[in-house]
C-alpha cells in the first residue's frame, strides 16, 4: 500500500496536525471523487446548454466528463435537488426569516439561487456524489441557470 505522503508537498508537514497537498493533487483527489457521483446526464445537458453545445462540438465526451473536469467547481448541481421545505427551513433558520420577511420566495428558491452555493444541503441525507432519494422528474427548472466562480 502506498503512503499518502507522495501527496505532500516538498515542504513537508507536522504529523498529525494537517496534511499539506500540493493544488494539483488536491484537484486531482477531487476528480477521482467525483468520478462516483451521479449525474443525471439528460437534466444537465438540458440545464446547462452550454455543455451539450460543447459535446456536439467535440469538446467534451458528457456531461459527467464536463461535471468532473468544471461543472463541479463551477458550483452547478450534477442533478436536480428535491428540497424539503420544512425540513430546510428548519435546519436553516435563516432562511426561514428570509421566507418570513419576503427576501426569499421558498426554500426551494433559495437552495438554487444561493443555497447550493452556501454548502447547504436540500433535504436531510444529501450528497454531492450520491442521492437516496434521487428523482430524475424533481421539480427543478431546466432554465436555471447557475453562476460560475
Amino acid at each position: 500500500m502506498r503512503s499518502y505522503r507522495y501527496l505532500m508537498s516538498d515542504s513537508g508537514s507536522v504529523p498529525g496536525h494537517y496534511v499539506e497537498l500540493q493544488e494539483s493533487k488536491l484537484l486531482d483527489l477531487i476528480r477521482t471523487l467525483l468520478a462516483g457521483a451521479d449525474i443525471d446526464e439528460t437534466w444537465y445537458l438540458k440545464t446547462n446548454p452550454d455543455v451539450a453545445m460543447a459535446i456536439r462540438a467535440g469538446g467534451l465526451k458528457s456531461a459527467k466528463d464536463h461535471y468532473i473536469k468544471a461543472g463541479y467547481f463551477e458550483n452547478r448541481l450534477p442533478r436536480p435537488a428535491k428540497v424539503d421545505e420544512a425540513w430546510y427551513l428548519a435546519e436553516y433558520p435563516d432562511v426561514a426569516e428570509a421566507l418570513r420577511s419576503g427576501a426569499v420566495a421558498s426554500a426551494s428558491s433559495h437552495f438554487e439561487q444561493a443555497g447550493f452555493m452556501e454548502g447547504r444541503l436540500p433535504h436531510k441525507g444529501w450528497s454531492i456524489l450520491k442521492d437516496n432519494d434521487h428523482d430524475s422528474d424533481a421539480e427543478v427548472p431546466a432554465s436555471r441557470s447557475v453562476a460560475t466562480v
